[in-house]
Formats: C-alpha cells, structure tokens, sequence
C-alpha cells in the first residue's frame, strides 16, 4: 500500500515537471514599449496586434502600448504608410522605430470589378478619401466631389436641405442628362441621398473611357464608385461623431432703400409723381421713412445636428461595421419650411467560411422627410420666394395691424381673399404686383412634404479554389420607396398671385425594386518572375420594375388641417387620378487582360457588350459593344534611369488610353416607337348619312434605327513623384467625342399628321486639361500639406442633322412668354445664352438693340450668343498643418470663365440691386449709365438681353477648421482612446464678381445651367464638432 502510493506521488511530481514548460507557454505576459517614427517622433494609432488573433491596442498620444499576450506570440505592428514589422514577444520593454514603405504610396484604388494599385493604372482615375471628407458639415455624398479632384464638376439647382446636386465629368456630352454612373459597393444606384458622408471609405471617379468602358451602355459620361466603411483588423471599436451648425445666408447684396426706390418708380413711369408718394402715406402703406429689409424678414440663422455612431471590428476570419446616422437639417428660411430629416443604418460585414470561401453583406437603410418651397429651381422667377426678396418694394411694410390696413388690403378682405397672418395677428403686406409677392406669403403659398425611406446592399461570395483565382457571385438590390405632398393654401399675394378658393391637395407614390445580379472571375498570376497576367471575365443582369400613382383634388371640402388632403373633395372639385407602372432589364457580358512587365510596361485591354430591352431601343439595335485598350510605361524603373538619375525624380510614368463608351439616360419607354391614338371627333365613312366614327392614328413615326450614344475618348497622362516622394503630381491631356445624340426636335413634312420619333442627330466635343498636384512635409512636430487640382474645358456642338428644327434646339427654360433664352447650336458650347445685344443706349436712356441681320427690324433672328454657363476652368486648393496636438485645414474652389443669366424680374426694366441701381442711366448724367433707364417699355428684349449677363466667375473658402486631440493622459481617465473637438467656418468666404446671391446657380442641369431664377443659395455655417474613440 506504501509503494503503490509513492509510486503514484512520484507520477504526479513527474507529470507537474514535465508539464511546466508547456504551462510556462501558455500564461500569458504583458508586453509595453513605445513606437516612434524615423524622426523619433511618437507616433499615435500604431495596431499592435497579437498575430492569429483579435487581441490587439493603438499607441496612445505618448506612442507607448501596453498589451496581455501569450507566451511566445508573435507581434505584428502595423500603420497605414509605414512597413509592417512582426517581431517575438519578450519580457523586456518592446520598442519599435517604424520606417517609410514608398510602395504604400502605391495605394490601392477600386476599378471596376476588382482593385489595381494606384501605380499599375493605365487610365485616368482620381481618389477622394475618407479623410477628405470627414469633419465637414456636408449631407450628401456628391458634394464631397467638388473642389478635390481635377475635371468634376459640381451643378446645384438648389441649395435647399436635402436637394440633390448633380455631377458633371469631363465637360457636357448631351443635350438632355450627362449624370455619371454611381456604384457602391458594386450596386448600381441612381440616387445616393440614403448614403451617408460619413461612412465613405473612398470615392473613385472614373474619367476616361477605358476606365469606365468596364460598365459600357451606362458609363458615357463618367463613372463614380462609391466604396463604404469596413472593419479594421485588428481593433474594436465604439466611435461618436456629434456635428452642430448655425446655418445664416451668406450673401447679402445691397438692396435699395425706399427712397431709391420710389426715385425710380417716377423715372420709370412719368405718370408717377409725388403725389403718389404722398397717397403711400396718407393711406398707411408707408409712413415716409422706412426700408423693409427683406433679408430680415425671409431669413434668420438656423441650427442643425449631425450624430453618428459606428461599432466595428475585425480578426482573421472576418470583420464588421456598424453605423447609426441622424441628420436634422434646418434651412435659413423662417417657419422651418426648408428643412431635411434622415436616419440611416449602415452594415457591412464578411466571413471567411473556409480558406477558400467568403461571404458578405452590405446593407444600408434610410428614411427621410424634407420640406421644400418653390425657388428658381421650378423653371422660373415667377413663383421663386427667393426672387420675392430681391424684388419686393422697400416702401412696403413687412406685416400691418388688423386695425390699421391700407385701404387696398381692407378692400382685398371685403371681395373675399385670404389675407395671411402673422402669429401675432398682423396681416402680412400684400400690395406688390406680378411677382413682387412678400416672402411670408410666398413660402406659404402651399405646404409641400417629401418623404420615403430606402434599403439597399449586396449579398455576396468570393471562392477562391486556388492563389490568383477568385470567383465572385454577387447580388446587389434597392428598394426605393417615395412619397409627395402638396397642399395649396388659400392667399393673396398680388392681383397676379392669390389663391380665392382653390384649395386643393395632391399625393403621390413612387416605388423601385432593383435587382442586380453578377458573376465574374479574377485571375492573375507572375510568370517567370518578369511577367504579371491578370484577366476578369463576367455577366451582368438586371431588372427595373418602377410604379406610380398620384391622386389629386382641386379644392377640398374645407380650409382647414383636419381636411388637407385627396380623401376630403369639396362637392364641385376636380378629382384626379394616374398611374403607370415601367420594367426594364439589361444584359451584360465583360471582360479585361492586363499585362505588366518588370513593373515597366503596362498594356490594358477591355470589352464591354450590352443589350437593353425593347423599351428603350428596337431589338435590331438592342446590343452595344464598348471597346477600350490602354498602356502605361514607368520610366522610372527602366535600369537607365534607376542607375543614373540625378534628378529629385523618384517615379515617373506616362500613360495613354482609348476607348468607347455609351448613354441611354435620354430614352425609356418606347420613344422610338408608336402607337395608336384615338380622336372622338372621328371621320364621316358614309356618302348618304353623316355619321362619324372614333378615328385612330399612329402617334408619332417609327425610327427603328435609333441606337445609344456612343462617347470616344483619346487620353494622354503623366504622374510623377519627387523629392522623396514628399511631392506628387499628375496630368491629363483628353479628347473626348459623343457621337448619335439622341434628339427630337425634328422637322417633318405636314401631310405625315404627327410627329417624328427620336432620331440620333447630333455630336459633341469636349477636351481639356487636367492637373493634380500635393506636397506634403515635416518639421520637427510640425507637418503640413497642400493639394491642388486644376481643369480646363473646352466644349462644343459639332453636328445636328439638317432636320432639327431652325438648324438649333432651343433651350426648354425660358423668360415668361419672351422666349428662350439658351440653344444647342453647332459650333457653339452645349446651352450656350443666346439674346439681345444692346448695342448702346440711346440719348433717352432707351437700349438700342443690335440688328444681326441688317433687316432693319429687331427680331429673334437678330439674337446672338450673349454668353456662356460652362466654366474655362474650374479648380480648387486644400491646406492642412499639424502641430503636436493641433489641427489646421483650410480648403476652397472656384471657376473661371463662366457667366451668369440673372433673371429676378422680367416684366419691366428696374433694379432692386443696389450695384444695378448705381449704374442705371439717369438724364442729368450723375451715374455711370451701364444699365437703361427705368421703363415699362423694352423690358421684353432687354429683359432677354447681354445686359443681364454676369461674370459668374468665383473663388469660395469652403472650410477653415481648427481641431485639438486632448492628451491620452486625459482621456484614459473616462475610458476613450482618443477625442478631439473642432471648429469650422464653412463657405464664409466668397470672392466673386457676381451681383446676384450665387455664383454656383442653375435653374436645371441642362438647359437651364447658369440661370439665376431666385434660387436658394449657398449658406455659411458656424460649425461646432467632437469625435470620441473607445
């Protein structure tokens, strides 16, 4: 019993020596050091990371870490810029000096269907970053574009809360849309107002055709991919990011002054005398001193709120990013009738199943509500409540109390009109004329409401059976769900605008369900080491179904809340009712080869093929096939360079391109084709009785040879690094040619009884340079960086068919019924302003207009091109410095060259712009007589005229933001990792010599560019921000 006892206790003594090694492996240990730069520099955000594992930290603002890990682990130390290094834990202090990597100047860039790194392209593509766009008080995703990449352009009809600008690459191609293809994530969406600024990672904008010829029938002007937010490896983390700004409107050009006001009225009409003056103020409309400012009266500043809160994570087997945005978006106009409301929810997230298998998902949910009023955007000045304000007569009061009414406004009561009323009971003043409506009455003409909700992602699997190859199968979807309001209430705003009893109300519903489906592999493998093949070969299928129905009432039963709406018709309403329901599919097959030698010569070639369905273009023409080829050379490592350069040149690479690539955005629902229509007046087909029939007739002729758009672009670019790398620089030389426009103002003989079908009738030239230059540097704790970009743009009509009608198409944005006031024309620039040219002005102050055709007779065949919307050249400028703790960045645009239409009042000759006034032609010669004198008559033509045309060139400090990270001995005291708060002044700053409220002005994005109707300008904020990391 003894022996077996011992025998057992030294089996136990022998099994707990043998087993303290491997014990000893498996406790773990605390590792600490610190990690500096080249410069000795601590350095803050380093991933220190347990290898095979999620245990990781980021060196704080001291650069030192401290981490638990395993006996023996291996430590990955890792920072984007810097060599990752990988190193054994020991128990002495570990500290590390990170080192350069030149090769992640190479960054990687998304192209289409797959990544390149940014020195292997052979086409034209820029990058805006996640960097680029952080902090900034921007809510939507297209303005992050503006001003940070050469050659994009930015059109704004509205600068109302939750408006949707529009994006212009390369010049303008069309004479209807040239809207660029956006893709997120590899999803095709037309719209990307549910995206949140804050959650991009990267935006790549294609911008020659053999970037884009990968995406071939959607791609002819521009292509626009969107990458989100994915989790980094390595770290956990909880993020918050609160924005608050105070939104006030940023120009205030000089109005006149009552008495300047009323000086004019009797220059401008002889019959207006001081006795008229003396009846404004027997009769209480104005009490002789007085100037309404209406600034005042329409604006006021407004508060707006930004939170974001992200969850994201990330080890070897997967990642996750979880995003929660609340955007509240308050306009500068009073009564909070402009303001924008979005919650958003954003998932990405991806698994590796196997080694040879990955799974994903991206997801993104929004719903939103805005609130809008009618502004130049709507087509014309005429019911802009942003025109009223430049417009409205100083003299008059902003409100009158009930018991002290002019007699006009207590006689618009007795006929029955609805006076509207301030929330004090003072009757807002009603007794401008034409479109001189006071602001109040303008904005609440009607309530409008627009609201919906989205839900977009892609399910997705990468299989990767063998290295290089990847198989990806990829299901993309939207659902898009959009609602309109409107209730018209009753008002009385001039004889020309007032609404007695109409009140009437209307809805709408639009709904989208999009399905994207795509199959494609990635191949690429060395070959004896020199050679490097790459190869994608995909499908692509999709599927539109669009419906809509609206419904609507012209008068409801009673004006009051509780009755605004279709369900409640007065008994002699006007009811109606539409619907329609659109489905369109399209096929795809793709491909590209790529081949690199040494990393010295680069040759690329694509091949897009695209049908669409008979909805858009007849089955003959249905297929387009996109061709592109493109090749790159880097001098930079030939031996003969590497071996002998003197120069501070440290990378240098040319690059050419060429390809095709086409539009179909102006054709849907079976323009080209016909169908019957009926008449009820009908045809007599009896000699003996007249007795008529229902007729019917082709609605318009057939064109069954109408086919896409289709864009040539040749482009020649260099990009170059020096001085270490510290300076970087591209430039872009292009040509590009859209051939087949599709038109359809064409003439046809009368005897056909209708009209013609769409036709391919036109060509466009657009061609210009492009510069990208940054430098980047430090000095001691010092660092700072400037980036510019800079296009130029020359664009012209090179074709129309002898068909369209006047050899021109005139633009659909016209001044009341005097006319057009853009055209499409060969040999001039896309919506070029065609008008009147004043000649002089006449010993009278009356314009004398230039006759063109010698005909002796003014006319609109003596119109002429009067001006331009599309800029020379467009550029922009970001700065940025770092001293210790302090952040500093400063960033502006602008754009030279263009012009701009102003268009605030077009029933007579008179100015409210104090610059307009100063210079008007006076008879005893005190001014400089630029403008003609004040007059009821001329206002048709010289409304239409040069005189009306403005420099719209402009210069725009976008942002000045001022940020301090607090100290990591701070904020470990409340669990954060990092915080830092900033300040921002954001569009303070214009430099122009614009008049107007706006320099960046459009009244559409096509013919209507460069418009000034009144539209909602631009607003500076005072921006208050904080970003915490747990």
């Amino acid at each position: 019993m003894e022996n077996n006892f011992k025998r057992k206790l030294m089996a136990f003594w022998l099994f707990l020596w043998m087993g303290i090694p491997f014990m000893l492996a498996q406790s773990p240990m605390m590792i600490s050091g610190r990690i500096t730069d080249d410069l000795g520099e601590p350095m803050i955000g380093v991933s220190v990371l347990e290898k095979g594992t999620s245990n990781g930290v980021i060196t704080n603002m001291e650069g030192n870490y401290s981490l638990k890990v395993k006996q023996g682990a291996v430590i990955v130390y890792s920072y984007i810029g810097y060599v990752t290094q990988e190193l054994k834990a020991v128990s002495e202090r570990m500290n590390i000096t990170m080192k350069e990597d030149t090769r992640t100047l190479d960054e990687v860039v998304v192209v289409g269907y797959g990544v390149q790194k940014k020195s292997d392209l052979t086409g034209a593509i820029s990058s805006v970053k996640a960097e680029d766009i952080q902090n900034r008080s921007i809510t939507r995703v297209e303005e992050a574009l503006q001003g940070k990449t050469a050659g994009v352009q930015l059109i704004s009809t509205t600068s109302q809360p939750g408006a949707s600008p529009t994006i212009r690459v390369r010049g303008f191609s069309s004479n209807g849309t040239s809207d660029p293809l956006y893709v997120v994530d590899g999803l095709i969406v037309s719209d990307l107002s549910a995206v949140d600024p804050n959650n991009i990672k990267s935006m790549e904008v294609l911008k020659d055709a053999a970037s884009a010829a990968i995406y071939g029938a959607q791609a002819g002007n521009g292509v626009v991919l969107i990458t989100t937010k994915s989790g980094s490896k390595g770290t956990s983390s909880i993020s918050y990011d609160f924005q608050y700004s105070i939104s006030s409107l940023a120009q205030r050009p000089k109005l006149i002054n009552s008495q300047e006001a009323l000086l004019q009225k009797k220059e401008q009409d002889p019959t207006f005398t001081d006795d008229n003056i003396q009846e404004l103020i027997t009769s209480g409309t104005w009490d002789g001193v007085s100037t309404t400012d209406w600034y005042d009266v329409a604006f006021n500043a407004s508060p707006s709120s930004h939170h974001t809160v992200n969850f994201q994570g990330a080890n070897d087997k997967g990642s996750f990013f979880l995003s929660l945005n609340n955007l509240y978006d308050n306009g500068i106009l009073r009564e909070n009738k402009d303001t924008y409301k979005r919650l958003s929810v954003m998932l990405n997230a991806d698994y590796n199943i196997k080694p040879w298998l990955k799974v994903g998902v991206t997801a993104n949910y929004a719903k939103y509500t805005q609130k809008s009023i009618n502004d130049g955007s709507a087509g014309n000045s005429y019911s802009s409540m942003i025109a009223t304000v430049m417009t409205m007569a100083p003299y008059y009061a902003d409100t009158y109390a009930a018991d002290a009414l002019p007699k006009q406004m207590e006689a618009l009561i007795a006929n029955g009109f609805t006076l509207l009323r301030n929330d004090k009971g003072a009757y807002y003043s009603c007794l401008g004329s034409m479109e001189q409506i006071h602001p109040m009455v303008a904005i609440r003409m009607s309530d409008k409401k627009n609201f919906g909700n989205s839900l977009m992602g892609t399910l997705y699997a990468n299989l990767t059976p063998f290295k290089g190859f990847v198989f990806t199968t990829r299901l993309g979807y939207r659902e898009l769900n959009a609602n309109t309001y409107q209730y018209n209430n009753l008002y009385y705003g001039s004889a020309s605008a007032n609404n007695k009893d109409k009140n009437g109300a209307s809805r709408s519903n639009s709904s989208t369900t999009y399905y994207q489906w795509e199959n494609f592999v990635n191949y690429s493998t060395d070959l004896w080491d020199k050679h490097h093949v790459s190869a994608m070969l995909g499908m692509s299928y999709s599927e539109n179904n669009f419906t809509y129905v609206s419904a609507g009432v012209d008068k409801t039963a009673k004006h009051d809340p509780l009755y605004a709406d279709v369900s409640y018709p007065a008994g002699d309403a006007v009811k109606s009712t539409a619907g329609y329901n659109l489905i369109n599919r399209k096929l795809s097959y793709f491909g590209r080869l790529a081949y690199d030698y040494q990393n010295r010569y680069m040759l690329q070639a694509a091949m897009r093929a695209d049908a669409a369905d008979t909805s858009v273009l007849p089955g003959t023409n249905r297929w387009g096939y996109f061709p592109s080829v493109s090749a790159g050379w880097v001098i930079s490592n030939e031996r003969f360079f590497t071996e002998k350069n003197n120069t501070p040149l440290t990378f240098l690479k040319l690059r050419a391109s060429w390809g095709q690539n086409g539009s179909t955005s102006n054709l849907s629902g079976y323009k080209y084709s016909n169908s019957l229509v009926t008449s009820a007046a009908g045809y007599s087909f009896s000699n003996t009785a007249m007795k008529y029939v229902t007729s019917a007739k082709p609605s318009q002729l057939y064109n069954p040879d109408l086919k896409w758009e289709t864009s040539e672009q040749l482009d020649l670019g260099m990009d170059l690094r020096a001085f270490n790398d510290r300076f970087s620089f591209g430039m872009d030389w292009y040509q590009k040619k859209t051939k087949d426009l599709i038109v359809s103002n064409i003439v046809i003989p009368y005897e056909a009884g209708n009209s013609s079908a769409p036709m391919n009738a036109g060509n466009v030239t657009n061609k210009g340079f492009e510069f990208e230059a940054g430098w980047k540097d430090k000095a001691g704790d010092f660092n700072y960086s400037v980036t510019a970009n800079l296009a130029t743009l020359k664009n012209e009509v090179t074709y129309l068919d002898p068909h369209v009608s006047g050899g021109r198409i005139e633009g659909a944005t016209t001044m009341a019924s005097n006319g057009s006031f853009s055209a499409f024309e060969v040999g001039y620039p896309v919506w070029y302003f065609r008008g009147y040219q004043v000649d002089h002005l006449d010993d009278k102050g009356n314009p004398v207009f230039r006759d063109n055709t010698g005909d002796g007779t003014i006319d609109a065949s003596d119109k002429a091109m009067i001006g331009k919307p599309m800029p020379d050249f467009t550029y922009g400028i970001t700065l940025t410095a770092n001293y210790k703790n302090f952040d500093f960045l400063i960033f502006g645009n602008g754009s030279v060259g263009n012009d701009v239409f102003m268009s605030y009042s077009y029933n007579s000759i008179s100015y409210t712009l104090k610059e307009m006034y100063d210079q008007r032609w006076t008879a005893d010669g005190t001014t400089s007589r630029k403008f003609a004198r004040p007059q009821n008559t001329n206002a048709d033509k010289y409304g239409l005229s040069d005189a009306y045309i403005f420099d719209g060139s402009y210069f725009r400090i976008k942002q000045i933001q001022l940020g301090y990270t607090l100290p990591r001995t701070v904020t470990k005291k409340f669990l954060a990792d990092k915080l830092r708060v900033y300040a921002s002044l954001d569009n303070f700053f214009l430099f122009t010599k614009y008049p107007g409220l706006d320099p960046e002005v459009s009244s559409t994005a096509t013919s209507g560019m460069g418009v000034d109707y009144g539209n909602y300008p631009t607003t500076k904020k005072v921006v208050f921000g904080l970003s915490v990391t747990f």
